[in-house]
């Protein structure tokens, strides 16, 4: 990304205050640790940081300019780079994210909702990628932050793009999809996450929804059909919208799904017609996120054979449903990267599903951010172990203790559910107990941080 100066200042409404009036940045950063030559640097703050203090190394590291909100030293000798004065620096960030966006004619798809949201980007962008160059959300960078730097990422060669939109609280897929002006749009669902911020499941409907505001009247949105208040509050909304799902009035219906240890054949009708694709990945789960990636893909007018091509390629991306085969014999399932009832469920069928006759163990964190469905939640997970006869429960935290709660309950018997405050406390016990010849699922909230734990037990 390369964009003259005088663009910069004019998108982020900023002054000048000193150094170069003219010239070209080269790549954004919020990060002075990945400052390059040439880069433009916005100098945000936060609770426990404040890009402010950093603009020393800044400098050092050859940046052409720094936005900035309060005065700040000019580099020593060599020659003298922009600062960019702005009342909010996030805000910057943003405006310039947004103008830059427009200068792009691309379609642009925003995906949210509460569950399955980097699954279904990555796999829509594998659909797309056999036709269109396609630029997609790295990693989580799918908040106030992230989103801007990845649209600004964006240059002439990408001819689509599939952007990830998350929330905390009512408003935030607004003031994202402002930034974004999508294209189209996905709603993965909506479940019962963030409770203790959006308190219903009325409100988590209608924060989703937000999204359709910025969907023009001849464009459309796709959403899960499997959800009668989903479907409620997306109504009031004018643009067209098309449906997955399970149900028969689905417009991309799952028929069928098959699994066979490596991945899942899923019978998809569409318009009228039930084809078989391939996802190279064991988990039933992934058959509605399949569904909507391969609905949006074909409405955008990506062949099936194409869409089949790219999605076989496709692999979970960071700490979510990550398998891994051991030399020993064993199988580790990380899905450390975040956790919620529905999300845990599915993991523990995934875990029975590629088991094959192997031990199953499954260690689980702290679900946070439940609200008062908090008990409950753990509670329903620990039937579902039961109900799925797995060898060993390790829960870790004390809202997990719940889960053990549950699974006793519900006919586990006792003493093959062990229970730890923290990851410290159980790593012991689990090295001494659990073998790398099972299959050991590793699942919490992303705060329980047990992909610490993972690397502990398998080192």
């Amino acid at each position: 990304m390369r964009l003259d100066l005088d663009f910069v200042v004019d998108s982020v409404n900023g002054i000048v205050m000193a150094g170069n009036q003219q010239g070209w940045v080269e790549g954004i950063n919020t990060d002075s640790r990945k400052v390059k030559p040439g880069g433009l640097f916005f100098a945000l703050q936060g609770e426990n940081f404040d890009g402010h203090d950093f603009i020393a190394n800044v400098w050092e590291a050859g940046a052409a300019a720094v936005v900035v909100s309060r005065p700040v030293e000019m580099p020593t000798g060599g020659k003298p780079g922009a600062v960019i004065m702005v009342t909010d620096t996030l805000e910057a960030l943003q405006n310039l994210a947004g103008r830059y966006r427009r200068l792009f004619a691309v379609p642009v798809v925003a995906v949210t909702g509460s569950v399955g949201k980097t699954t279904t980007k990555d796999m829509l962008a594998d659909c797309l990628a056999p036709v269109y160059k396609t630029l997609k959300t790295p990693g989580n960078f799918n908040n106030e932050i992230g989103l801007p730097i990845t649209l600004l990422s964006m240059d002439g060669e990408h001819q689509a793009a599939v952007v990830e939109l998350a929330m905390r609280a009512s408003g935030e897929i607004s003031n994202l999809a402002r930034i974004v002006r999508p294209t189209y749009a996905i709603i993965t669902n909506i479940e019962p996450v963030h409770l203790e911020t959006m308190k219903s499941m009325e409100n988590i409907a209608h924060a989703k929804c937000e999204i359709l505001e910025f969907i023009a009247e001849d464009k459309f949105a796709l959403i899960n059909g499997d959800n009668e208040l989903l479907l409620k509050t997306a109504s009031r909304y004018p643009n067209p919208k098309y449906t997955f799902g399970y149900r028969n009035d689905c417009d991309f219906q799952v028929v069928q799904v098959e699994n066979d240890r490596a991945g899942i054949n899923v019978g998809l009708r569409i318009e009228g017609n039930i084809e078989n694709i391939y996802c190279p990945v064991p988990a039933r789960r992934l058959a509605v996120n399949l569904a909507a990636a391969v609905g949006m893909a074909y409405m955008m007018g990506v062949s099936l054979e194409d869409i089949k091509k790219g999605l076989a390629l496709y692999e979970p991306s960071g700490n979510r449903l990550n398998i891994i085969n051991l030399p020993t014999g064993g199988s580790v399932i990380d899905d450390t990267y975040n956790a919620n009832p529905l999300s845990m469920m599915a993991a523990l069928e995934v875990c029975k599903d590629i088991s094959r006759g192997r031990k199953t163990v499954a260690v689980l964190g702290d679900m946070l951010e439940l609200g008062n469905y908090e008990m409950d939640g753990h509670i329903q997970v620990g039937k579902r172990v039961a109900e799925l006869e797995m060898d060993i429960l390790v829960t870790i935290g004390h809202r997990a203790e719940y889960i053990g709660q549950g699974a006793l309950l519900n006919g586990m018997p006792k003493d093959r559910i062990k229970h730890y405050q923290s990851r410290e406390e159980s790593l012991p016990w689990l090295k001494k107990h659990i073998g790398q010849h099972e299959v050991v699922l590793f699942k919490g909230s992303r705060g329980m941080q047990l992909e610490k734990l993972v690397q502990n037990w398998l080192s």
